[in-house]
């Protein structure tokens, strides 16, 4: 006696239940290409809160993906994707690939820092769910569920000649329920503003000149030459104004400056003691930070003094012919920085100076300031996004117009040397 109608579709609907898992269960595979590894933490945590996801090593043989465990795993499907080398600007490519190695969905996206926008991570997330629960939204009607449970239960055919490589072998974990992604990405998803605070110490090495134009000596006037200077660099940041998307990064203030460590001039005697030196400058000024694709530009405006004189010996022997200046000018200047390969990169800047009064000795009536302008560059490491360190050199050059016959018309200070030092972000 044939079973009735209700009870062939209640066996029917068993079968179905069965054979369809909960929830749609995929891998996500480390991308290829540059490594980013908050990248990968970001499309991970995205994705595996809505889907139920396995470690990369449970589809994996080696460096290839194995479609017999994707099978055996009941999988709906493999997420694979690539980052560009290039930087400006880098792409995304992720695909998602079905059980039978056919990509069943690809696109691109643009990354900005390093990151993506919380709405491309949703734009991401939603088709990569629509893409592995496509057979079930066109599954046939339940009269005919059945044959078609069967025919999903039984084994999927090979897939085509040719297997698809995954990037080098690496694990994202599905983070556990409830907590919070690694790294520098929020739990939701989104990219993080720029730092608050920053703080760079440097120490510079330099070589320093003090010498004039048309100089005739019997003016009275002397040159020096500092061939190795310790000058310490510092600078602090406060940033209150940061976006975490868009053209515009941050904006705030800055207070920088540098002294030289202990050097000195000889006077006419060598065998005497040696005059001290004083030399320092102190900057206060505004920054703006600008996102141009993996790098910013920092425009930035600003006051500096800068300070030069020579000190009595302990006796109090005092030395002539260098001129005191007590300088005082607009800065006016551009920051840039940016990646080069993976966690190295590239950062500098360069100033001019808009002398406003030189506060030279009354010995020069007719004094007048020249043009200024200063610059560094240096190769960067990013040790963390709390840490960087950098490697680079730097520059200045100083023109006071003397306007004094007889002496010289014009006394130049040029400085050029390296540096090294750190950042740090809060």
């Amino acid at each position: 006696m044939p079973p009735p109608p209700s009870a062939a579709r209640l066996a029917a609907l068993v079968l179905v239940l069965a054979a369809a898992p909960a929830s749609a269960r995929i891998a996500v595979l480390p991308l290829s290409g540059p490594r980013n590894a908050n990248l990968e933490r970001q499309l991970s945590s995205s994705i595996c809160a809505k889907m139920g996801c396995v470690p990369a090593s449970t589809v994996m043989s080696g460096k290839k993906v194995d479609w017999d465990k994707v099978r055996r795993a009941r999988l709906e499907g493999v997420l694979v994707g690539g980052l560009s080398k290039a930087t400006r600007p880098q792409v995304l490519e992720v695909s998602f690939l079905t059980p039978d190695a056919q990509r069943a969905w690809r696109e691109r996206y643009t990354v900005t820092n390093g990151r993506i926008s919380s709405t491309t991570l949703s734009q991401i997330r939603d088709a990569v769910h629509a893409a592995a629960r496509q057979p079930a939204a066109t599954a046939a009607p339940l009269a005919s569920a059945a044959p078609a449970a069967a025919a999903a239960a039984s084994p999927a055919p090979s897939p085509p000649p040719g297997e698809i490589a995954p990037p080098p072998p690496g694990e994202i974990a599905p983070p556990p329920a409830g907590a919070a992604p690694a790294g520098n990405v929020s739990a939701t998803g989104e990219s993080p503003r720029p730092d608050l605070v920053e703080v760079e110490i440097a120490v510079q090495l330099v070589h320093r000149s003090w010498t004039y134009t048309n100089h005739d000596p019997a003016g009275g006037l002397r040159t020096y030459t500092l061939s190795l200077v310790t000058e310490p660099r510092a600078r602090l940041g406060v940033y209150p104004l940061r976006t975490a998307e868009g053209l515009f990064a941050s904006a705030g203030l800055e207070l920088s400056g540098a002294v030289a460590v202990g050097p000195t001039v000889a006077g006419d005697d060598p065998a005497a003691p040696r005059f001290p030196l004083s030399l320092w400058w102190l900057d206060a000024g505004l920054r703006a930070r600008l996102r141009l694709g993996s790098w910013t530009l920092g425009p930035g405006v600003g006051f500096r003094l800068s300070h030069q004189s020579v000190n009595p010996t302990s006796p109090g022997v005092t030395l002539e012919g260098i001129p005191t200046v007590e300088a005082k000018a607009v800065r006016m200047g551009l920051a840039f920085a940016g990646p080069i390969a993976g966690a190295f990169g590239l950062a500098g800047e360069l100033n001019y100076l808009l002398v406003l009064s030189t506060g030279l000795d009354a010995a020069f009536p007719q004094q007048s300031a020249g043009p200024a302008f200063e610059g560094r560059l240096g190769v960067t490491w990013d040790v963390s996004h709390l840490l960087r360190l950098f490697l680079g050199g730097t520059f200045s050059q100083e023109t006071y117009n003397l306007n004094a016959p007889g002496s010289a018309d014009a006394a130049k200070a040029s400085t050029f040397g390296g540096e090294l030092g750190f950042r740090m972000g809060l």
